[in-house]
């Protein structure tokens, strides 16, 4: 079968989509459904074409329809890739036949055409599977539940940014390291997990819990009062110091005792099961007299055994005032050493909280010396911005001219015209010039490489009316004679163009904004005249003279 536009995807249309009965040759034959795209096979039964392409991906395949209605022959029966066509007058009647959408609450009306075109797995009715949670939802509703509703969707951590699951992310706040806290000693807010204990330490109102906790201490005091405390309360500390060490010292003899009569009474145990045997042994060959005297020998070394143990232990109980003498001496020492480094970490206290001090302070100055900076850079960037102004004015002064001659020098015109030939400067203004002190302000824009007509062919230059301060006193529209020169620079055959303004152009009625539409000669001079040696050029330099006539001024 060859593959066209009609293939697709998807089975048939579930039944219940159909708003009218169905016939029975509109059903596909492998899904049972309605037939979607259909094919039709040389045995003259329908399928969906994702039906049949699945029956014929392994192979050709006996039409199972066929065997049922018991008409199998062969090859008509046998299905083929390349043995089925698509039925267009199967399709064109089913895709007309009326459908509804089974969606619970929708009531979209058309036929199976517009069904499967524009309503077909976009109905906001239709349910969908959640990918994260595996929740059925309404098409409609899948956005809001996963964004807002999905306990299985991925936000990120406001504070450290990385992604964790909804019900993941208030557990993270408790370990988040840039998570805010705010320190209850000093009421600093927006401090980060990860900088707070350094804060804790720096900071002399939070209250931090005695250093002799371990040894009892339930005392929790603000950090700038701490040293006052461990000064005040220095007996007791020691006291708690004192019974920590004699608590050690009690569990070490209970532990010694502990084993000691273990180790003795398997030694005595010994020592009976000995004298048994022997007692056993002499009562082999002796007789009763015999017995009783060999009972009193037996007796008199149990009895020297004894002695001798118990001058052991004598021994041992006269060791036992040294050995506590000696552990008094040390506990004598250790506590003179714990004084000592008590000491030591107040100095270092004092002198790490007067470093802290002067941090801050060194801190207030950098800030206000910043403020400053910022504050004389602003100063400074308006000063530049007025002398700026004032600059442009000086320049405009200083060229302009108040008698309506303005002669405007160009130097540099061999880069300058080269700037205008690869569009980078294509046009350029002259300073303004005035017909008096109090009259009209006007000035020339030159295009070194031609504009529209002239365009790389002449020298094209117009003359512009500019806003002035006066335009207000002055008469409009703007109607003075403008003579235009090129000056020959051997002062023998200057080029002139001039022109009376037309009053009904808008280039000449009073301007709006700081220059009105350029008006002149796009054709003024062809370049070819300032090639070679031009009188017109000498020294890359040319001059362009204006005239404005003043009569009636």
């Amino acid at each position: 079968m060859a593959k066209n536009s009609l293939e697709s995807s998807l089975p048939g249309f579930i039944l219940t989509i159909l708003g009218t009965s169905l016939e029975p040759k509109y059903l596909c034959r492998e899904c049972c459904r309605i037939l979607r795209k259909p094919v039709q096979a040389q045995c003259g039964h329908r399928f969906c074409w994702f039906c049949y392409n699945n029956i014929t991906s392994s192979g050709p395949q006996r039409c199972t329809a066929c065997q049922q209605e018991g008409i199998f022959e062969e090859p008509a029966s046998i299905l083929d890739t390349n043995s089925a066509f698509p039925d267009n007058a199967a399709r064109r009647e089913i895709e007309n036949l009326p459908a509804v959408c089974n969606n619970e609450g929708c009531s979209w009306k058309g036929s199976i055409k517009e069904y499967e075109t524009s309503h077909e797995g976009k109905c906001e009715r239709s349910l969908v599977q959640c990918q994260a949670c595996q929740e059925m939802i309404q098409l409609s509703e899948k956005e809001q539940h996963s964004e807002r509703e999905c306990p299985e969707r991925n936000l990120n951590c406001r504070y450290c940014k990385l992604s964790f699951s909804f019900k993941h992310i208030k557990a993270h706040d408790e370990i988040c390291q840039k998570f805010p806290l705010q320190c209850e000693g000093c009421g600093k807010k927006k401090i980060l997990r990860e900088k707070f204990a350094d804060h804790a330490r720096s900071c002399s109102k939070y209250k931090s819990p005695c250093r002799f906790s371990a040894v009892g201490c339930n005392v929790i005091v603000e950090n700038e009062k701490m040293l006052h405390h461990e000064q005040g309360s220095m007996a007791e500390h020691l006291r708690m110091l004192l019974a920590a060490v004699q608590s050690l010292r009690e569990r070490e003899g209970q532990s010694r005792s502990l084993q000691a009569p273990h180790s003795k009474a398997q030694e005595l145990g010994s020592s009976i099961r000995e004298l048994e045997q022997r007692l056993g042994s002499l009562g082999l060959y002796c007789s009763a007299e015999e017995e009783e005297e060999e009972e009193g020998g037996a007796a008199a070394t149990l009895l020297s055994l004894a002695d001798r143990q118990l001058n052991g232990y004598s021994g041992k109980a006269q060791a036992l005032p040294k050995l506590c003498e000696a552990l008094a001496r040390k506990l004598s020492t250790f506590e003179n050493i714990v004084c000592v480094l008590n000491r030591e970490v107040e100095k270092s206290s004092l002198t790490l909280e007067a470093y802290s001090q002067q941090h801050r302070l060194d801190q207030q100055s950098m800030d206000s010396l910043t403020h400053k900076v910022r504050q004389m850079e602003r100063s400074l960037a308006m000063k530049d911005l007025a002398i700026a102004e004032l600059e442009q004015k000086f320049k405009e002064q200083e060229f302009s001219t108040y008698d309506g001659i303005f002669i405007w020098k160009i130097g540099d015109f061999t880069r300058k015209r080269q700037d205008a030939r690869e569009g980078r400067t294509p046009a350029m203004f002259s300073p303004g010039f005035y017909t008096s002190k109090y009259g009209y302000k006007m000035c020339m824009r030159l295009y070194l490489n031609g504009d529209g007509t002239g365009r790389g062919t002449h020298l094209s230059l117009f003359f512009v009316v500019m806003k002035g301060n006066s335009d207000a006193l002055l008469k409009w529209p703007f109607n003075q004679k403008v003579t235009l020169m090129l000056l020959d620079q051997n002062n023998r055959e200057h080029i002139i163009d001039a022109f009376r303004p037309d009053v009904t152009s808008s280039s000449f009625q009073r301007p709006i904004s700081e220059m009105n539409i350029a008006s002149g000669c796009p054709l003024f001079c062809p370049l070819a005249k300032l090639e070679g040696k031009s009188s017109y050029l000498r020294d890359d330099t040319i001059f362009i003279k204006a005239i404005v006539d003043l009569t009636g001024l």
